[in-house]
């Protein structure tokens, strides 16, 4: 029988807890980042998610249309004047604000900053 020449050592460590408003130091594993109290899922705070309006990369458009059609207007973007399509469907309320060509954030910054050096 062969016995092992080395025995593991635990590297338990002083180790503060992470959870906001706490600071409680605790002994730990170095990957250990909460006390007793806060080890617990139920017991640490709910981080809150920061919550974009929904207008403010949609048009709401309150209407009563039975019938789907199809409607043009001015992409919202400043220096952009495209006129572009949008079609209405009954019972929905929120539709693009910007036209094609600046649908995601990227593209209306890079759209805003191009504007910008033309203008200088």
């Amino acid at each position: 029988m062969q016995l092992p020449k080395y025995k593991k050592k635990k590297r338990i460590k002083l180790k503060i807890c992470q959870e906001p408003g706490c600071g409680r130091e605790f002994w730990g594993h170095p990957i250990a980042k909460y006390c007793e109290l806060h080890r617990d899922i139920k017991l640490r705070q709910k981080q809150k998610k920061n919550v974009e309006s929904i207008e403010s990369k949609n048009i709401v458009i309150r209407h009563n249309y039975t019938e789907s059609m199809d409607l043009m207007f001015k992409c919202c973007l400043e220096g952009c004047n495209e006129l572009f399509s949008i079609k209405i469907y009954p019972k929905q309320t929120v539709y693009p604000r910007f036209c094609k060509e600046h649908t995601n954030d990227f593209k209306r910054e890079n759209f805003i900053r191009v504007m910008q050096k033309k203008n200088s």
